[in-house]
């Protein structure tokens, strides 16, 4: 054999190599960005005679928040509004609704009592 053959021969075998490899390279990242994992805020607020608690709440903006809601006895507070969220909620003693939403920088969001004895804020940082 030549030097030319040799050549020739390494790089056919690169090159096969190369084919076989990269499909399994494609497959395991599925075009998705692994690095990037989504950060889930889990907030519960329960309400009672006296309305809800917490009533002031912080999360991080740009972070995904998971607010459940719990009736812990009859109050006015069980019906209630979250006008930015678009969300009007009915509870009965012992029921619960989680809402989901992913806040912006400084947004502060209310919710209130239908009555509007009892109020509180969701602040994001």
């Amino acid at each position: 054999m030549n030097n030319k053959q040799i050549l020739a021969g390494l790089a056919l075998g690169a090159g096969l190599l190369g084919a076989s490899v990269a499909p399994q390279i494609a497959s395991a990242h599925n075009g998705e960005d692994h690095t990037k994992t989504q950060k889930v805020q889990k907030v519960t607020v329960s309400i009672d005679a006296k309305g809800f608690h917490p009533a002031a709440i912080k999360v991080k903006a740009g972070e995904e928040v998971h607010l459940t809601f719990v009736s812990k006895g009859e109050s006015c507070a069980n019906g209630f509004t979250i006008p930015a969220l678009k969300e009007t909620v009915k509870l009965k003693k012992g029921e619960k609704k989680e809402i989901t939403f992913t806040p912006k920088k400084g947004q502060v969001i209310g919710f209130a009592c239908n009555m509007k004895m009892f109020k509180g804020t969701i602040t994001a940082k």
